[in-house]
């Protein structure tokens, strides 16, 4: 019988010390830390229930996991009976008399016997075999609503066995299952235990995940009587629910383990290291790019155009809170880095934002977001975008910012026409000019890729346009011809200013026909569209 803690780490001691003073209901301690493959675990038996949640709220209870990694289960007898007679594996690896090292003296009460890997084998595969039986029964139902194309059902489905698949994880990993039914704060509780987990799932914000508020939101529509649709949605279930099966599968596997043999000897593995040249290119980019912005998760360097003597390189950036102006200063800054004959064209969006587009953008995302593309991710537990399985790019505003294009089109070579007979006022046609290339780029992009790009420089722009066709450098002429730095000129005008410009006769030629020819350029790929 043990009646004094046994040395582990100071601050373990002092906390449990504490507790057994403070709390004469703790029957039993046992810590279990000789596993190498999971982590440390500390549990509690108490013969008062009321105490748990007391004893579990103490800062010094809850730092042992985040300082030490250690997690602690409280349990009254009813609950360690319940749990150790229908062979949960977590319980029966850590409730072992080798791991007793706390027992309260002069106190009756009834001990559980320990027993043989044999005995415990038998209620073992029954709480097993009840899981597979529940999963396997969910999952034809599943199957079967998907072949009436009942998606509403589907989608409750899909939410009982993430339910299903969260209450064993639990019960594998703290050895009880959250009594919260908030699936949000359950995948974030047991996230901490198994990152990979929350790397599943991409979040919707800060509090909740993007497939579970689909699901809510799919209740809502069947409570207000109205369609669901979102079947492109259902790779994406099936892709997050088979892994989280796989790590069911693979977690009984290691505590049935560490039960039978609990002595595990590490296997040491030889690393090669090999060195990349490309290595130092891109860690100038990443530093550059997170010394603009922390809040970055990957970066994607998805094409190099070599141009002439130019060489341009196309990045992808996913982060939070990359506003315009950062990216414009990010790009100046790569640039200044290297040469004058090397140009930087970044793209920057929230992978949340990238998520809501996939309706109209997969083609196009899904053509960057590779792994032999990626140079940088913040963390190996980042959650993947959840593809939509069938998808077909759609171009629905495509007519609305085309119309929008020709008619600032029209107005602007109205305008020109006018000037070269003197009878216009100059200082409209620079901003006329500013918006019209502003929306051309836009709207010639969107029509090639179905990909509407935020307000980037006049320059990135064309060159995004560029990347998509690059038989439009056959205009560079006219750009060279119009002399004054041209797409500067573009960039000075989006903003209001009390300044007159000199268009002279030349310079207006040269823009008329600019304008012919881009209008030309956009009539093509539009028409194909439409």
């Amino acid at each position: 019988m043990k009646t004094t803690i046994l040395p582990i780490n100071d601050f373990l001691s002092n906390q449990l010390k504490e507790v057994i003073t403070e709390f004469s209901s703790v029957l039993e301690i046992y810590y279990c830390s000789n596993t190498i493959e999971m982590t440390s675990y500390l549990l509690l038996h108490l013969n008062n229930r009321s105490d748990i949640d007391i004893i579990a709220n103490r800062k010094g209870i809850k730092k042992l996991f985040k300082i030490y990694g250690i997690i602690v289960l409280l349990f009254d007898y009813d609950s360690l009976k319940y749990k150790f007679k229908h062979g949960y594996p977590l319980i029966e690896l850590i409730y072992q008399e080798k791991h007793l090292i706390y027992q309260q003296e002069g106190i009756d009460f009834t001990k559980l016997a320990t027993r043989s890997f044999k005995e415990f084998k038998n209620q073992y595969n029954i709480y097993k075999e009840i899981y597979f039986q529940d999963y396997g029964l969910l999952s034809s139902e599943l199957n079967k609503y998907k072949s009436l194309d009942a998606i509403s059902s589907v989608f409750l489905l899909y939410e009982r066995i993430l339910e299903l698949h969260l209450q064993y994880l639990e019960e594998l990993y703290v050895g009880h299952m959250s009594p919260n039914s908030n699936l949000h704060q359950r995948i974030k509780a047991i996230s901490k235990f198994n990152p990979e987990i929350e790397g599943l799932f991409l979040k919707r914000n800060e509090e909740e995940y993007y497939l579970v508020a689909l699901i809510n939101r799919v209740k809502e529509a069947i409570e207000e009587d109205r369609e669901v649709y979102y079947h492109e949605c259902f790779e994406a279930f099936n892709n997050v629910e088979n892994a989280l099966h796989n790590f069911i599968q693979d977690r009984f596997k290691s505590l049935k383990r560490l039960i039978k043999h609990p002595i595990v000897i590490p296997t040491i593995t030889e690393v090669a290291l090999e060195l990349n040249k490309q290595d130092t290119f891109n860690d100038i980019i990443i530093e550059r790019c997170l010394n603009q912005n922390q809040r970055i998760e990957e970066i994607y360097l998805y094409k190099t155009l070599i141009l002439g003597n130019q060489t341009i390189y196309y990045l992808l950036v996913i982060g939070d809170k990359f506003a315009n102006e950062q990216i414009k200063n990010l790009e100046s800054s790569l640039q200044d880095k290297f040469n004058k004959q090397t140009n930087f064209v970044i793209i920057a969006h929230t992978k949340i934002w990238i998520q809501t587009e996939l309706y109209s953008s997969q083609d196009f995302f899904a053509g960057i977001i590779k792994n032999e593309n990626k140079i940088f991710s913040s963390s190996q537990y980042n959650a993947s975008l959840h593809w939509l399985v069938p998808h077909e790019s759609l171009y629905t505003d495509l007519y609305y910012y085309n119309s929008v294009t020709n008619n600032t089109a029209k107005e602007l070579l109205k305008k020109l026409q006018k000037l070269k007979k003197n009878q216009e006022c100059k200082q409209s046609i620079p901003y006329l000019l500013s918006l019209y290339f502003l929306s051309f780029c836009r709207t010639y992009i969107l029509a090639h890729l179905s990909y509407l790009p935020n307000y980037l420089s006049s320059y990135s722009l064309w060159l995004l346009c560029v990347n998509v066709n690059t038989d439009l450098i056959k205009y560079q002429y006219l750009f060279d011809k119009f002399g004054t730095k041209f797409f500067s000129l573009l960039d000075y005008y989006r903003v209001v200013h009390q300044r007159l410009i000199n268009f002279d006769t030349e310079k207006t030629e040269v823009l008329l026909e600019l304008i012919t020819q881009l209008q030309a350029e956009l009539k093509i790929i539009v028409d194909q569209r439409s």
